[in-house]
């Protein structure tokens, strides 16, 4: 059975139906994460982040027409949100998680939160069509940038704790989240946003020098002292190279060469065993940090493949089919049919017991892409 088969069944027989059923905890949004036999943990807090998350994933199902109840599976997703995540009005930002029934459990405003929930109303809206939904696009983009700039003027802040350090994964996240935007609304201050992170990524965040990302960095956009100023890690450079792939497409403008040196180094030092997953984090002189590896890399991995052959004017290669396979065969249904285990050692052993959300986001989003890529989003 070819990769392609493989994965697109996975998603309709398994994954979507899973997630969409016993993932869903009726008007309450959705469960956090189930436990190894497939339990939902209700007790766990709630973030937004994994809400927005699971109503992206429905949302874009029903757009492909991949999942029959994904816009009714979104809505409750939606709906749950807006009663109980922005308790002072969208103009004040939403909080980080909620108990079970909706109360507050962390009121902080983060921006890393509020970037899913921009990328999930832009899906939304697509899936919908509900004006009103896009009204809040517009209201939430605007309290992104009115509450949680960085007081320093480059950037935004990690929550709005007082924090001075910065982190690149938000200002990610951000971009993808207003390239979102602007793909469903048209709304043009959607792509000058896009315009001032890409922007802050070549100016502040790239390190020309050695072609890498890192990860945190102080209040001046300097690498944080010690070893976590280090830190580099190869999943988020493949999802960075998407990411310029897609601002390149919306502006009109080529891939940035940037995309390619950040590529040159994970095809370098990404995979120190030399296999086809991604390991964890390297150092930024590429020696290997971690070499765990969890499900998400791989997926951005397909991701960058599929970008770089489109800039290039390529046929995808075989490589996209063999991380496929190994994403199957790694971490996909190993516990139970429909879910994954997030994170193994470099021998395949869990290093987790549970089963997160989050992480159909990243499947999902890969599979999109990766089916699309093949032709094979049409109804077979």
């Amino acid at each position: 059975m070819t990769a392609v088969v493989r994965l697109r069944q996975w998603l309709q027989d398994s994954a979507l139906p899973l997630w969409s059923t016993i993932g869903v905890d009726g008007e309450r949004g959705f469960v956090e994460r189930l436990t190894s036999e497939g339990v939902p943990d209700l007790a766990a807090s709630k973030r937004l982040r994994v809400q927005a998350r699971q109503i992206y994933v429905f949302s874009h199902a029903h757009v492909l027409g991949l999942a029959p109840n994904g816009l009714a599976v979104a809505t409750l997703g939606h709906d749950f949100v807006m009663r109980h995540g922005f308790p002072d009005g969208v103009e004040k930002g939403a909080v980080h998680a909620l108990a079970r029934e909706g109360a507050v459990r962390d009121a902080k405003r983060d921006t890393y939160d509020h970037a899913f929930l921009l990328f999930a109303f832009s899906w939304y809206y697509r899936a919908s069509g509900r004006p009103e939904v896009r009204a809040t696009i517009r209201r939430l983009g605007d309290a992104i940038w009115a509450l949680l700039r960085h007081p320093g003027g480059a950037g935004f802040a990690i929550d709005d704790s007082g924090l001075d350090d910065l982190h690149q994964n938000p200002h990610m996240h951000l971009f993808e989240a207003v390239l979102a935007a602007y793909e469903a609304t048209g709304d043009a201050v959607f792509l000058d946003r896009a315009h001032e992170l890409f922007a802050l990524f070549r100016s502040r965040m790239f390190d020309p020098e050695r072609g890498v990302l890192r990860e945190f960095y102080d209040a001046r956009w300097q690498p944080v002292a010690g070893e976590a100023g280090q830190i580099v890690e190869p999943g988020h450079h493949c999802e960075w190279i998407w990411l310029l792939k897609r601002y390149a497409d919306c502006a009109g403008e080529t891939l940035c060469d940037e995309a390619y040196q950040l590529n040159a180094f994970v095809e370098r030092y990404g995979r120190p065993g030399g296999g086809i997953l991604l390991c964890d984090e390297v150092w930024i002189d590429g020696r290997a940090k971690k070499l765990s590896t969890r499900s998400w890399p791989q997926t951005e991995a397909v991701k960058a493949d599929i970008a770089l052959a489109e800039a290039r004017g390529e046929p995808l290669g075989p490589r996209a089919d063999a991380t496929v396979d190994a994403l199957l065969d790694t971490f996909l249904d190993r516990w139970i049919a429909g879910a994954w285990i997030d994170w193994v050692d470099v021998g395949g052993t869990p290093l987790v017991q549970a089963i997160p959300a989050s992480t159909l986001y990243h499947i999902f989003l890969a599979s999109s892409e990766y089916l699309r890529a093949r032709n094979a989003l049409a109804p077979s």
